[in-house]
């Protein structure tokens, strides 16, 4: 069985996107903490105490989620796309195995966003009944070529029904 991983600019469009997310995060807490808290309960210590703490919390979980985990889920993620099935494989803590029957698939499609853009990646997201599944990070051109190959052999597939 052969095995790929995803395309390691994944790495920076997760760091970046994550970062971007933490910041709007932080900003409300920054904006609810300044507007409603502080003019209200502020001089009560413990208050302050808790959100001291709170803001120290966003923060580390913040930078542990966009500059240590994007390298973690990076290592586990890969992918074998195979005559009869696709298996996806992540998972930090947890590993998860997908096994999906080409015969399943009803829709592919190709998704790239601003940041994927910039680093020439896109995601394939394949459509069953069950749900939809992703395979991240894939260069462009291979993904291209993935859903042609995937959309032959489900046009194939129907046609021996």
């Amino acid at each position: 069985m052969d095995y790929r991983n995803i395309d390691i600019n994944a790495v920076k469009t997760w760091m970046i996107g994550r970062t971007i997310t933490s910041i709007i995060i932080f900003a409300i807490y920054i904006l609810i903490n300044h507007l409603l808290i502080v003019p209200k309960f502020y001089h009560i210590f413990m208050v302050r105490y808790l959100m001291n703490i709170l803001g120290f919390v966003i923060a580390l979980i913040s930078v542990l989620d966009s500059f240590v985990l994007p390298f973690l889920e990076y290592q586990q993620w890969k992918y074998g796309i195979f005559e009869d099935k696709i298996e996806l494989i992540k998972g930090i803590i947890v590993k998860k195995k997908m096994i999906i029957p080409i015969s399943r698939i009803q829709n592919l499609k190709i998704e790239q966003g601003p940041i994927q853009r910039i680093y020439k990646i896109a995601s394939i997201n394949i459509i069953t009944a069950g749900g939809c599944h992703v395979i991240p990070a894939v260069p462009v051109e291979e993904a291209e070529i993935i859903s042609e190959r995937l959309k032959r052999v489900v046009e194939l597939g129907e046609r021996n029904v």
